[in-house]
């Protein structure tokens, strides 16, 4: 058998253990968030950032108008102390808070479930 062969099944399997790796790893995330009560902490908001999220390889955004995708992030800082949590969040969510507000942050697990403002 030729080394070309034996190399390029090589490849193959390592990149199909890694992508079942990276799958297992999501599902695991996904059944501990859906395991894990509803927590509250009093957070500030601290970073907004929204950011295009193109699927399309270059040659298919070349042929066809972009139509972008965006991913919506926000950071929060607890006011107790501690370290700043990232939560992804969606449009609506995103544009309803403003850099500065401070309120509680509710959360399961790693999943942003909601954010209700000072008054």
């Amino acid at each position: 058998m030729s080394k070309m062969p034996l190399f390029f099944i090589a490849v193959v399997a390592i990149i199909v253990v890694a992508a079942s790796f990276r799958f297992v790893q999501q599902r695991r995330q996904n059944a501990e968030n859906d395991a894990a009560p509803v927590m509250q902490r009093s957070v500030q908001v601290t970073t907004k950032r929204e950011t295009p999220t193109n699927e399309r390889r270059s040659r298919q955004r070349q042929v066809t108008p972009v139509e972008d995708t965006m991913r919506y992030e926000i950071w929060f800082r607890p006011q107790s102390g501690g370290l700043e949590l990232k939560m992804r969040v969606t449009a609506g969510q995103y544009h309803s808070v403003s850099v500065g507000d401070k309120g509680m942050l509710q959360y399961k697990g790693t999943r942003f479930v909601g954010f209700i403002p000072e008054q």
